[in-house]
């Protein structure tokens, strides 16, 4: 057989790569990526194999090797994960996934604020939940991690193909370098990662709804738009939502002006996005109808003390990180995964975890292209104006004081500065694509002249930290051993991107960076570490009859009350229930404390139920069992903590597991000791 010459290669590639006559890229060079990734993904999902870090009770309980481990182990600081989602989704798995968890006396909404698995409607738009509801937590702890990564490498490919449809690698590259963003890995969920992957999806919906005349296809973009809106409305984490949603409000409207949508073009231009439009419509529609469905719900997480109505002031960048470490402190995320306290980067892992700020790098270069093509073709792309214009806005708010006014109404203050920092890894793929798009529409020598300045100027601020570091944080550096791999990848692929025909390079030395920093966060855990298998699980089952339980000790207690599902006053609480709390504070006196999203423990204590904030989403109250509210409402106490008395308990267990002696215990009378 003849061997296939080069130059055949390279003509079957061109024809594979071939847009449209629209100039979008064809079926064929949207699906493979896509279909690629969702494979890989099916079979993670079918071996039970996720991110989750609730090994971490494998600390505690287990001995040796951990045998679920695959790969890497847990992260405790990612609790919200482990100890808060993970726990209440088993606590549904106990219920039959009801609609209002019960757990807590009077029951908390399973709907609201939570990613939590239900039989109810509103589930049909949270498809990362639906392989709980069809296989139980094993299989459906996989599903809820891959389902929203296979989301945003999706959108992203998609974005960025379609801005540049013969460069299909490039594309899936990027894809891979966005996922791999240390924010995302750092704060990994569905409420994390959906609202940039919808951002990224509607915007690249819109160009296919001005270019492409077929109402089919137009249409199809429309529903998995809408679809994917209701996602990412719903899961309701305005800090990660809010950065996204304005990226793509400013593209969309670039996108829309730049046609001229006035005069006779006005009619056109509404008739192609009208499938859009109507998605758009259809999918407030169905928020409004969940949110009718749960005002009480609503209004109770409105009226908390935290998070309430939080609301940052604008220009608050320099006073929480005067150095700009945190920021720029992305070449140094390794340090991210061993350092457990506070750095000058962050008071932890979570809140030190950055994105690549190749927007922010590349924009003087960017500036020049703009200006390049104005002066040789007298036009202005509206893509790229939008994209600098939400660029700058995110700057300004972080920036600049004063305008709190418009910042409210553009709800950039409910976002902490930290978290502002997923508005860059979003706009990661818009201005790398774009550059790019510049560069291969009008290539030239000239272009090693800002490709070498951008990467000089990212070596120079690299530098700069590093020498600040060295100076104020150097445990940093001993941790982050692969810093020098990140910068230099960084500041290369800043560079690159403005040289012809070496987009793939700039991607891939890209994702070399991305993946020193983020791809060794999470672990690869099989199944989830299910506390009703524990031997204080099998007893606490044993022992309940329907009655009330207090856990007093340590978060354990609390997991273990929030796991086994039985009627109980511990757990997370998205907002006080008003049973649970009328009960334990009838006076209300101790409002201010408990009015709260927040961590609901307990320890021992005399007298009636005294609760203190020991941080703003944790609560630690006093539980005596000779008081009025443990004698009428609790029934059984489980405990890894010494009691000061025997006084109205009978022990009825004590199960020694792993590094913790628990004991179980009954409320008796008090008359009756």
């Amino acid at each position: 057989m003849t061997a296939l010459r080069p130059t055949s290669l390279r003509s079957r590639w061109n024809r594979f790569v071939e847009p449209a006559v629209t100039g979008l890229p064809t079926w064929r060079v949207m699906v493979w990526f896509p279909a690629i990734v969702a494979l890989g993904a099916l079979v993670l999902i079918a071996l039970g194999i996720s991110g989750t870090s609730s090994g971490a009770y494998w600390l505690e309980f287990g001995e040796g090797v951990d045998p679920d481990a695959v790969l890497g182990g847990p992260r405790l600081i990612r609790s919200d994960e482990w100890l808060v989602n993970q726990s209440w989704i088993i606590s549904q798995a106990q219920q039959g996934y009801p609609s209002v968890n019960g757990t807590f006396p009077g029951g908390m909404d399973a709907t609201v604020g939570m990613e939590l698995p239900a039989w109810d409607w509103v589930t049909l738009f949270r498809p990362h939940l639906w392989g709980h509801l069809l296989f139980g937590p094993e299989i459906g702890t996989a599903w809820q991690w891959w389902i929203p990564a296979l989301g945003l490498v999706a959108a992203v490919y998609l974005f960025v193909v379609t801005i540049l449809p013969r460069r299909p690698i490039t594309a899936a590259l990027i894809a891979c370098v966005v996922y791999f963003s240390p924010i995302f890995q750092w704060w990994y969920g569905p409420n994390a990662l959906w609202p940039t992957a919808w951002a990224l999806l509607a915007t690249t919906a819109t160009i296919w709804m001005l270019r492409d005349p077929r109402l089919r296809v137009r249409v199809a973009w429309a529903v998995v738009v809408g679809w994917l809106a209701v996602t990412a409305a719903i899961g309701l984490y305005v800090p990660f939502l809010v950065p996204p949603v304005l990226m793509f409000v400013g593209l969309f409207l670039g996108l829309v002006l730049a046609r001229r949508p006035w005069g006779a073009r006005f009619r056109p231009t509404v008739r192609a996005l009208a499938p859009l439009l109507l998605a758009g419509v259809g999918a407030i529609a169905v928020v409004l109808a969940w949110v009718a469905t749960r005002l009480s719900s609503f209004a109770a997480i409105g009226e908390t003390v935290y998070p309430g109505a939080r609301s940052d002031p604008s220009g608050a960048l320099l006073r929480e990180d005067p150095t700009l470490l945190g920021l720029f402190g992305a070449p140094f995320g390794q340090s991210f995964a061993t350092v457990g306290g506070p750095t000058v980067l962050g008071p932890n892992p979570s809140e030190a975890s950055t994105a690549i700020l190749l927007a922010l790098f590349v924009l003087p270069g960017f500036g020049y292209l703009i200006v390049r093509a104005w002066r040789r073709e007298r036009r202005l792309d509206g893509l790229d104006i939008a994209a600098v214009a939400v660029l700058l806005l995110l700057l300004a708010f972080l920036l600049i004081p004063g305008w709190d006014p418009l910042a409210r109404l553009l709800l950039l203050d409910r976002v902490p500065v930290s978290r502002f920092r997923v508005g860059f890894a979003a706009l990661l793929p818009v201005f790398f694509a774009l550059v790019v798009r510049h560069v291969d529409r009008l290539p030239s020598p000239r272009l090693w002249i800002p490709a070498i300045a951008t990467a000089v100027g990212v070596g120079l601020i690299t530098v700069l930290l590093y020498l600040e570091l060295r100076e104020v944080s150097p445990e940093v550096l001993d941790s982050a051993r692969l810093w020098p791999v990140a910068a230099v990848a960084i500041a290369l692929a800043c560079g690159l991107v403005f040289v012809p025909r070496l987009a793939p390079a700039a991607a891939g030395v890209l994702l070399v960076a991305s993946l020193t920093i983020g791809a060794a966060v999470n672990p690869l855990y099989r199944g989830v570490y299910d506390l009703n298998d524990t031997e204080i699980g099998e007893a606490i089952h044993a022992v309940d009859d329907g009655g009330a339980w207090v856990g007093v000790g340590s978060y354990l207690t609390m997991a273990l009350v929030m796991q086994t599902g039985v009627d109980g006053y511990n757990g997370v609480q998205m907002y006080p229930p008003e049973e649970t709390w009328e009960q334990i504070d009838p006076d209300g006196s101790d409002e201010n404390v408990w009015n709260r999203l927040a961590h609901v423990r307990w320890t021992w204590g005399s007298g009636d139920p005294v609760f203190t904030a020991s941080q703003r989403d944790q609560i630690l109250g006093q539980f005596d069992a000779c008081s009025d509210f443990a004698q009428t409402h609790v029934s059984y106490v489980v405990s890894d903590e010494t009691p000061p008395s025997d006084a109205c308990l009978e022990e009825l267990d004590d199960v020694e597991q792993g590094r913790t002696d628990f004991q179980i215990y009954r409320i008796v009378p008090e008359e009756s000791r």
